[in-house]
């Protein structure tokens, strides 16, 4: 049995490699014990490290062991080494890393060349010249592994060892079926192989599996009859035929018993040269596979994650034990890190899962059920994390049905929620719209039984009468409840908007017309930054009063300060299809709590006497029927802001 000593830090990675073939394995974990070890045992195959290597150690090696085949196992880096070291008794290396196929085939193939050899020396010792030149033809047979190269080779020295003139290989497909593959020949004599008889000898060989030798006479055109003589061997892997090899010679050449057993022995040798050939083209196919599948695997995962990447809201892909398996990028950054940094860690370790226990149950649930399952967080939750979100929970499924990972989508729900908020608003002001004209017009009816039994007092009653005067209080009273009540019935009046293509600043300055006088009276400073002047489609009439609500609401802000009192009136365009109107002033500010109550009907600020409430709440109705926009914010210092966004073309009625 061969023995192979490995001398390397890669020994137990080359052993298991190895354990396929029928040889002993000794590791030497210390590489300066090699000597030693070579004088206690004899082995076929010694294998170490380039690292250990030097022409000292190599030549005290080969003065030990001469018959010992040396291997040496390098890097990329140290590759000019060893094959610097080849020419002075290093047979080959092995590169890193190691492929094990690769290896396997390149120790087997130099165990059998040295198994032939110490065969051959045994068996025709006698004639040292031929053994030289079959070994020689041997070696450069095993060197190769492709396929042709191959062939070329097996090819010339099997006509240098039998001195044909013509050596034909036929090779057979996976079906047995025989076809031509090359020829090597003397110049001339291509035509002789290309016969019918030749071929029909190699078919009989194939049928016959055997030897075979005849001298045939061959009609060739335009030339003699040429009687020639043909060989004919079948060469055999584990009993399987794979190809014929076909040596032509003149008529007198023939073969002595001696070069038959060479030319037996050297086509097993050819058969094993073939095999590995073939083998090679496999593995180098299916690298090239391999390397197309992980381009291919390469491109979607890279494609993937820039989807994953691009994702806006937050995706996790979780393990059965809640660690992150991956996490998109925006996520990452959530949690002030990367998502290489994360991927591993528990998903329970990240700032803000803890704090909703729900969350990690429905994950879990996920988990164990294999049903989808949403979470949302709560509308007063304080956790940032958390915070205006729902969490989507999708499992993912092995082949056999069981959930093995979850992915855990985090939307953010904050424009959701704060739609849905407008929507309640706007539903909840139009219900008390309505309610407010159903209340004024059941007021309206005793209302004007009052009204008119107060002016027939006044005239049954001469006016120095007490009687006179307190009808006539009467009837003020229920003029001033009538005003209210009128007002009551405009606001909630679902009445017909009348929209055209009218300019902008023109319903601006036409409303700052009809409330300039009282502006001027309370001194107050008047600005106007048209950045843009569009055209729009709106209601003139009701747009107008939007302004004058706006501007009259500005005009009691500013009243009470002791500065300058200022109101800024300016437009701005936020896009091709919207404008900007915006009337800020310096005055007393809004408290933030007030905001949500701002536009709600009767609400006001104002002292007893001063306001009704209902200015804001038309404004921000007629906003609506325009299909826009209308905010409020208010700075410390006092200035408070109402932006009115418009789009520019509503359906015109003309």
């Amino acid at each position: 049995m061969d023995r192979i000593l490995v001398a390397s830090l890669h020994g137990l990675e080359i052993q298991k490699i190895l354990e396929t073939l029928s040889v002993e394995i000794d590791r030497l974990p210390d590489p300066s014990q090699i000597s030693d070890q070579l004088q206690k045992k004899t082995y076929t195959l010694l294998l170490f490290d380039t690292e250990e290597a030097n022409t000292a150690l190599l030549a005290e090696l080969q003065a030990i062991s001469p018959h010992t085949i040396i291997i040496l196992i390098t890097t990329p880096d140290s590759r000019s080494i060893a094959i610097e070291l080849m020419g002075i008794g290093i047979y080959d290396y092995l590169l890193l890393p190691l492929n094990s196929t690769e290896v396997s085939i390149k120790i087997k193939r130099i165990l059998e060349d040295s198994q032939f050899k110490q065969k051959f020396v045994n068996v025709f010792d006698e004639v040292p010249s031929e053994l030289l030149l079959l070994n020689e033809a041997t070696q450069e047979i095993i060197q190769t592994l492709e396929l042709d190269s191959a062939l070329t080779i097996i090819l010339a020295k099997a006509r240098q060892v039998t001195e044909a003139e013509v050596a034909q290989i036929y090779l057979a497909d996976k079906r047995g079926h025989l076809s031509q593959n090359q020829i090597d020949a003397l110049p001339g004599l291509e035509k002789l192989v290309d016969n019918n008889l030749v071929s029909k000898l190699v078919q009989q060989a194939a049928l016959t599996q055997n030897d075979l030798f005849q001298r045939l006479t061959l009609e060739l055109a335009e030339a003699d009859p040429i009687t020639v003589s043909v060989q004919v061997n079948p060469i055999f892997s584990r009993e399987k035929l794979i190809g014929i090899l076909a040596l032509v010679g003149r008529r007198d050449w023939t073969l002595s018993n001696q070069i038959k057993q060479w030319l037996s022995i050297f086509c097993s040798q050819a058969a094993i040269a073939i095999e590995n050939a073939y083998l090679f083209q496999d593995l180098s196919s299916a690298y090239i596979d391999l390397a197309q599948s992980r381009e291919k695997i390469l491109h979607s995962h890279n494609t993937l994650q820039v989807i994953f990447d691009g994702i806006s809201d937050g995706m996790y892909i979780l393990d059965q034990d809640l660690s992150i398996s991956t996490l998109n990028r925006i996520e990452a950054e959530r949690q002030n890190s990367k998502p290489e940094v994360l991927m591993g860690q528990s998903f329970l370790k990240l700032n803000g899962p803890n704090d909703a226990p729900e969350l990690i149950d429905q994950i879990r649930e996920a988990l164990r059920t294999g049903h989808e399952t949403t979470w949302a967080s709560p509308q007063d939750e304080s956790n940032l994390y958390l915070k205006d979100r729902e969490f989507h929970i999708y499992p993912i499924r092995n082949r056999l049905a069981q959930s093995e990972q979850v992915v855990v989508f985090a939307q953010d729900v904050s424009e959701r929620r704060r739609l849905q908020a407008s929507l309640f608003q706007s539903a909840n002001l139009a219900a008390v719209g309505q309610l407010a004209g159903s209340v004024a017009h059941q007021i309206n009816n005793p209302l004007t039984v009052t009204m008119t039994n107060s002016q027939l007092i006044l005239l049954d009653n001469p006016p120095e009468t007490e009687t006179y005067e307190m009808a006539t209080g009467i009837l003020k009273a229920s003029e001033r409840i009538q005003h209210i009540i009128t007002n009551l019935l405009e606001f909630s009046n679902q009445e017909r908007y009348f929209f055209v293509l009218t300019d902008l600043v023109e319903t601006i300055d036409g409303a700052l017309a009809l409330v300039i006088r009282s502006l001027k009276k309370a001194n107050i400073k008047i600005v106007k930054d048209y950045q843009a002047t569009p055209m729009l489609s709106a209601s003139v009439s009701h747009l107008k009063l939007v302004w004058i609500n706006l501007l009259l609401n500005a005009r009691d802000a500013v009243n009470t300060i002791t500065r300058q009192p200022q109101i800024t009136i300016s437009t701005q365009l936020v896009s091709e299809r919207e404008v900007k109107i915006a009337i800020t002033d310096n005055g007393v500010g809004i408290p933030q709590k007030d905001f949500e109550q701002l536009f709600r009907p009767f609400f006001t600020t104002k002292s007893v006497g001063k306001g009704l409430g209902l200015g804001l709440y038309s404004a921000h109705s007629i906003v609506e029927q325009h299909n826009g926009q209308i905010k409020v914010s208010s700075q410390p210092d006092g200035l408070t802001t109402f932006e009115v966004i418009l789009p520019l073309d509503n359906p015109r009625d003309l």
